[in-house]
């Protein structure tokens, strides 16, 4: 796609609405509006990867628990000396022997097993010769204690070994079975209801009438909230008008931790939502300094209930979702905050805005053979064009007082995967 020139409507020198937020207002306002989730369930170790751990989690024994051999070969006591012992047993994983050893004697361990307290050293195998029971050892181990692994060389009994609030990764679930641990105390799912709105909407497989769309909104952010912490239902599409509003919210709210809504919230004669929230408690947010995106809405509906009001144009919805609703989710369940990742890339195309808002423009991000990192357009970048977020893995994000890029440019770029790890 290099040399391709998309461009927006640039019929102005300026972008800037002095009624927008900075994205840093935005997320600041929100959250510290947000009702904090709380509760927690108890899951089997096999149900808990991906999850929240409610609480610092202890190690409820020494691992490992005795000292193991970390190689196949003969454990012995190296102040004995000399250089020939006499085999008088075996260790074998799951099948100890003796603790004890008289002078010149050692035993033969396998990896895993336990050495018997009285020995200090492992000889591996390779360096050994045997003639019955009679081993010669050709090359002593470097020092002391060496190949075999002490009590408690991996986590011991009391050490905590993961935070509160530490996403649960294959890694953790395996040394929680190294340790016993079968089940453990997660924060519970996040009810999340999403909604859509507009008499022009169809579902997918439904014939379409004149002037009418098919709803593309629901299936986009349901794959982008499918997460393990979230229980995401779709409620009742709303109609253009005050009643069909309120009825939905109200059942949302009844199940719900947290309600997006997508379309209705800009200014024109049918968007009824805004005025409808406002009403039931105050929008506290409308209008970020953003491309796409300047009509997300924010409020608390009847003092309990959260509610992200998203534009209807889905490549907006999406670009909110990932830069607002995300982390007001994230910090609901008291989680840390992680800044988002970027990196530098080389441009390949013309990039065209204007001064005012953030802009953030759909990229295709790849390597050249000498490892540089450069990115181009997906191309035509207005706000209901999926096909270019299709395409894209990543956002391109230009400064607010920017006028674009050109090619050979360095831009900031998030790796658009960056929605399944804003929550990790």
């Amino acid at each position: 796609m290099s040399g391709m020139n998309y461009t927006t409507d640039l019929t102005s020198q300026s972008d800037a609405d002095p009624n927008a937020v900075s994205i840093e207002q935005a997320n600041e306002r929100i959250h510290e509006r947000l009702p904090m989730v709380s509760g927690t369930e108890y899951l089997p170790l096999h149900q808990c990867r991906g999850r929240y751990l409610n609480s610092a989690l202890l190690s409820p024994m020494s691992s490992p628990p005795f000292r193991a051999s970390a190689m196949d070969g003969f454990a012995f006591r190296a102040a004995d000396g000399g250089d020939t012992r006499s085999v008088v047993g075996e260790s074998f994983a799951g099948h100890p022997c003796s603790d004890i050893l008289l002078p010149g004697e050692c035993v033969r361990v396998t990896t895993g097993a336990r050495v018997p307290n009285d020995a200090d050293m492992v000889v591996q195998q390779e360096n050994t010769s045997l003639s019955k029971t009679t081993l010669s050892i050709e090359k002593l181990p470097e020092a002391l204690g060496h190949h075999i692994r002490g009590v408690g060389s991996d986590c011991q009994q009391g050490q905590c070994i993961a935070q509160a609030g530490t996403r649960i990764n294959a890694g953790l679930i395996g040394l929680c079975s190294a340790l016993g641990i079968d089940a453990l105390e997660v924060k519970r799912k996040v009810r999340i209801t999403l909604i859509s709105t507009g008499d022009e909407l169809k579902s997918p497989g439904d014939v379409l009438s004149s002037g009418q769309i098919y709803d593309s909104n629901t299936a986009l952010l349901t794959a982008l909230l499918d997460n393990p912490n979230f229980d995401v239902s779709v409620g009742a599409r709303m109609q253009d008008n005050p009643a069909s509003v309120n009825h939905a919210l109200d059942q949302a709210i009844s199940v719900s931790d947290v309600v997006i809504t997508t379309g209705g919230v800009s200014v024109g004669e049918k968007d009824y939502l805004r005025e409808v929230v406002d009403a039931r408690g105050g929008v506290a947010l409308w209008k970020v300094a953003m491309k796409p995106g300047r009509p997300l809405s924010f409020g608390v509906i009847d003092d309990k209930t959260p509610w992200f009001g998203l534009p209807g144009n889905p490549v907006s919805a999406a670009l909110t979702t990932l830069l607002f609703v995300l982390p007001a989710i994230k910090h609901s369940l008291g989680l840390k905050q992680s800044p988002m990742r970027t990196l530098q890339a080389r441009c390949s195309d013309n990039l065209k805005k204007l001064p005012g808002r953030v802009e953030f423009q759909r990229g295709y991000l790849s390597s050249l053979d000498n490892g540089e990192i450069v990115v181009s357009t997906t191309g035509l970048q207005d706000s209901h064009v999926l096909s270019s977020l299709a395409n894209a893995n990543c956002f391109i994000r230009l400064a607010m007082e920017s006028s674009g890029a050109n090619p050979g440019d360095l831009v900031t770029v998030i790796p658009y995967e960056f929605a399944q790890h804003t929550l990790a």
